[in-house]
């Protein structure tokens, strides 16, 4: 977590929080409750950084205390809500996990069972098994750099698909 904390603090300007409050929403999930909330608004950079850590925080993988956060300890959200829907406009959905997200690798192969994980709909594949042990050991950087190009392309082809190009 120190280096993920060094890298938002290295790319983040000082007035980051400013610029997100009521437009970045942060999917969290209280350590005791279990219960999801989304941050939209931030005292300061470092509570705004604070949020986004907590919004990354894996128990065991990431470490054993969860992160702070407005005086009460929280955890990725995606365990309680990978993809939460803004009650106004339209949110596109975006997902690692082929599945029925707007924005997501497209599967290949057989049909697949289809499981709905804290809110998101994925294909139980063994792409997305990959996918997932990919997300906690990270690949080489070849490889990372053709994930980013594929979501890249999944991103135009949703564009595509939307007649927004």
């Amino acid at each position: 977590m120190l280096e993920l904390r060094k890298g938002l603090e290295d790319i983040l300007p000082c007035d980051a929080h400013l610029r997100a409050e009521d437009r970045l929403h942060i999917s969290i999930t209280h350590s005791r409750t279990h219960r999801n909330h989304i941050a939209t608004r931030f005292h300061s950079r470092d509570e705004l950084i604070q949020a986004l850590l907590a919004s990354s925080f894996v128990p065991v993988y990431a470490g054993l205390k969860p992160v702070e956060f407005q005086g009460q300890t929280w955890i990725d959200g995606g365990f309680t809500d990978s993809l939460p829907i803004m009650p106004q406009g339209r949110t596109i959905t975006v997902s690692p996990f082929s599945g029925a997200q707007d924005i997501c690798p497209t599967h290949t192969g057989r049909s697949s069972r289809t499981l709905h994980l804290a809110n998101m709909d994925v294909h139980f594949t063994r792409q997305n098994i990959v996918r997932l042990n990919q997300a906690l050991f990270p690949p080489s950087q070849s490889r990372m750099h053709a994930l980013g190009q594929e979501g890249y392309q999944d991103a135009v082809l949703f564009l595509e698909r939307e007649h927004w190009t």
